[in-house]
């Protein structure tokens, strides 16, 4: 299993205190641009683009156990002892298994819409979407746009999160900047369970009560794993809660930051 050096964005480099925020799958640090520039008033906040994604390396070995690895190789390149880490899903996971492996390099965990259960496969409708958009033989990003709706929808928070992923070539040509073959064949190791013991780190479970991803089951499980667990549910909120309730999202994660 060998690390990858992950891209970065790093805004508040003045301040003393590291904030690292992991997008989930398909997505990419450009996601978390707004909220990380409000969070960066308290922190120096390090947004990370997973292996496979944004402008990050791409490899045949995508699973939890390999993007803690990374992590960790993040942290220890920029000599960051300890930090205070926000996942949403495909990273909420893998900031609780880092958590789990390393938990003295934790100072606050923030679990985004996500649980360690397993999680039955969801997203293939997506991933045969964008392999049917060909983007190199487009003329524009209308031209692919069109194609991603014709085949999910008009929604209007899925799609403009998949075409963030989009981008113009040296070229002229487009392409997909997330690695789809390899995400697609290595699906069932981002929807599997993780396995983790109970710990102490201070942890705020943030959920959408609309996502459909977190049960009263995985909230009990939760609150045994952690001992010392805060619990956030936004009423109006899916899945990407913290691009459909930006405000709310950032109120409650900073209140428990600053805490």
């Amino acid at each position: 299993m060998t690390a990858v050096t992950l891209y970065s964005k790093i805004i508040g480099g003045e301040k003393t205190k590291d904030l690292v925020i992991l997008h989930g799958l398909l997505g990419s640090s450009d996601n978390w641009h707004t909220l990380a520039r409000q969070y960066a008033l308290e922190f120096r906040v390090h947004l990370l683009d997973a292996r496979n994604h944004g402008r990050s390396p791409h490899s045949q070995d995508h699973s939890y156990e390999t993007m803690a690895s990374d992590l960790l190789k993040y942290l220890d390149d920029h000599s960051i002892e300890k930090a205070c880490l926000l996942g949403h899903s495909m990273g909420g996971k893998t900031v609780m298994l880092f958590a789990e492996n390393h938990p003295e390099r934790v100072a606050k965990l923030i679990v985004a819409d996500i649980s360690p259960k397993e999680y039955a496969p969801q997203h293939e409708p997506i991933f045969q979407a964008l392999k049917s958009t060909n983007p190199a033989i487009a003329n524009s990003r209308e031209e692919v746009l069109s194609v991603l709706e014709s085949k999910l929808g008009k929604d209007k928070v899925l799609i403009p999160f998949l075409m963030k992923n989009l981008r113009r070539e040296k070229s002229g040509r487009y392409s997909w900047r997330m690695n789809i073959e390899v995400l697609s064949n290595t699906l069932s190791g981002i929807t599997k369970r993780i396995d983790l013991s109970i710990n102490t780190i201070p942890t705020l479970f943030i959920y959408g009560a609309l996502s459909g991803y977190v049960s009263a089951k995985d909230l009990v499980e939760l609150e045994e794993l952690y001992l010392q667990l805060e619990n956030v549910c936004l009423e109006n909120s899916g899945h990407w809660l913290h691009a459909e309730e930006p405000e709310l999202f950032l109120e409650s994660t900073s209140e428990f930051l600053n805490s």
